[in-house]
């Protein structure tokens, strides 16, 4: 499965738990921008009611750029690796806010 795929499969399961929508309040106005090694682009856009918003495609002004292989970030995205390792030994290279990026993979984590 994509990261991008593995990501929707996630926050589809936050649609509907007003608890997982007040989290992604923390984050109202920031889009994340994912690019992966292989080509693909894909953002995350938090509106201001907290909601999610995932598309396909480079996003104008990101909050955040992460970038890895699919797969890491697939990895990431379902809890098969660890993000801070991955970063740690390069895996992942993330440009922008990056405590923004750290609370959006400690919320993601809640969501599994």
């Amino acid at each position: 499965m994509s990261s991008f795929d593995s990501l929707n499969e996630l926050l589809n399961k936050a649609k509907g738990k007003p608890e997982v929508i007040q989290e992604f309040r923390k984050f109202s106005g920031k889009t994340f921008q994912f690019s992966t090694d292989e080509g693909d682009s894909f953002n995350l856009s938090i509106g201001a009611d907290g909601s999610p918003a995932l598309s396909r495609g480079s996003a104008q002004s990101p909050s955040a750029i992460i970038r890895a292989s699919d797969s890491v970030l697939s990895d990431i995205i379902t809890g098969r690796a660890d993000a801070v390792r991955s970063f740690m030994m390069g895996k992942v290279k993330v440009s922008g806010d990056l405590m923004s990026v750290q609370g959006l993979v400690n919320l993601l984590k809640k969501l599994r």
